[in-house]
Formats: C-alpha cells, structure tokens, sequence
C-alpha cells in the first residue's frame, strides 16, 4: 500500500507499475525524491525505459516526479497517480512542449508504487485542464472488469481531481511536485 512506504527510502531506486484492467502492465524504475505526509514522489528522468508486459519499450519523453498520495479523495473515497511533466526535450506531441500534468485515476495495489489504472485519465496545463479515455472506462465496464460501483466511483474521483486542478497547474498538489521536479533538475522552480 501507498501509507506503508517509510519515509527511509529516499533515493532509493524502485520500479513503478501500472496495471491496467485487462491485465497488462508497463513498468519503469525512478528513484524516490521524498516520502511527506501528503504521499510519495518518485522522480525519472527523459529516456527511462518503459517495459511492457508484452515485451514493448518506450522511453519517457521528458523529466517527471510521480505522486502517489497517501490519503483517498475526500467526497469519492477514490484514488489516483499523478505525474509533474517538465517539457520535453524532443516533444513527441505539442503537449509534451510546456509543463503539464497527467493523472491516472487508480486504485491501489498490494505491492508498492504500483496501481490499477481505472482507465480515466486527466490532464492539466496553461492550455486548461480535461478528463480523457471516458470511452476505455465505459468499455471496461461493459466488459466487466470494472463493476458498476467502481466505475461510478472512478468517474466521481476523475471530477473531483479536476476540480482541484482548477485552481491551476502550477498551484497544483500544494507545488510540491514543481518545487521537487526544480530540485531533482537543479534548476529554480519557475523553470521546472
């Protein structure tokens, strides 16, 4: 679980999994950047290795921290998986090309820095914020790896993180995950 994580692990390199509802997976190795009341953030650099359960690879396109709170969303009582984006380098798609964030809506798993991904995702940037892939969370639920319960409990979480997200990307999650993406690059926070 996310709570269980000691705050003794900083700087230790880990994997982070994402386990989608169909049962595959992609995996990447990051190094804990800080362990806080509010949760756990990992950072990875552009060029991480990205392993599929199919045996794909991609890289990461950019610097990010991933947050993984500690605490479920108050009104929903669900969870999700949060990446701060520095801009990339080499920007795959226009969106890569300024810092942003993108959110996984998720329920917890037993191993750490690993979650199911509930299919919906969000993202937030100077450009405004949306929820994305409502379609995959539908098919899911047709398909019944999701029940009725937790698809209406993803779809309640995915409004209330955009509701927070609102406020603006870069007040997001306190700064903490801006602050700490400047830190890890060495760079000050305005420039992350």
């Amino acid at each position: 679980m996310w709570s269980d994580v000691a705050d003794d692990r900083v700087g230790e390199l880990v994997r982070s999994v994402k386990v989608k509802l169909d049962g595959s997976r992609k995996s990447h190795t990051a190094r804990v950047a800080r362990t806080g009341p509010e949760g756990i953030w990992l950072f990875s650099p552009a060029g991480t290795e990205i392993i599929g359960s199919d045996g794909s690879l991609t890289t990461q396109p950019a610097d990010g921290v991933q947050y993984f709170p500690r605490h479920v969303l108050p009104e929903t009582g669900g969870r999700f998986v949060a990446w701060c984006w520095a801009a990339a380098p080499e920007p795959p798609a226009d969106f890569w090309s300024s810092p942003w964030i993108s959110v996984d809506i998720a329920a917890s798993r037993d191993e750490p820095f690993s979650f199911l991904d509930l299919e919906l995702d969000l993202w937030c940037s100077s450009d405004g914020s949306g929820i994305v892939d409502v379609e995959e969370l539908d098919a899911a639920e047709r398909a019944g790896w999701v029940d009725a319960a937790g698809a209406t409990r993803a779809r309640g979480s995915a409004d209330e993180v955009q509701r927070e997200l609102k406020v603006g990307y870069q007040d997001a999650f306190g700064r903490v995950g801006w602050n700490l993406l400047a830190q890890v690059r060495g760079r000050p926070a305005h420039e992350a």
